[in-house]
């Protein structure tokens, strides 16, 4: 006899034995890679860093054109991204 695991229980396993938090953001935050590890440069420099790498991104093109218009970007250093808010 074949047992079935429910589409209900896969995600519950996959929720509970995830390694990584999840995050929900506002419609307003808009997180990209910062292509390093941001905990170890601690807030202030992640801060930095992000503003830097999210201009490099703008400026090649590589971010949506409309981030252009965003009022701040930010280090989130628990889910290692950069994000900047428009």
């Amino acid at each position: 006899m074949k047992k079935f695991i429910s589409v209900g229980t896969l995600i519950l396993l996959g929720v509970v034995g995830s390694t990584r938090p999840a995050f929900a953001w506002k419609p307003h935050e808009h997180p990209f890679e910062p292509g390093t590890e941001l905990r170890k440069l601690g807030q202030d420099a992640a801060n930095q860093f992000c503003r830097g790498r999210f201009n490099d991104l703008v400026k090649t093109g590589d971010l949506p054109w409309n981030a252009r218009f965003a009022n701040h970007v930010w280090a989130h250093l628990d889910a290692n991204k950069c994000v900047y808010n428009k």
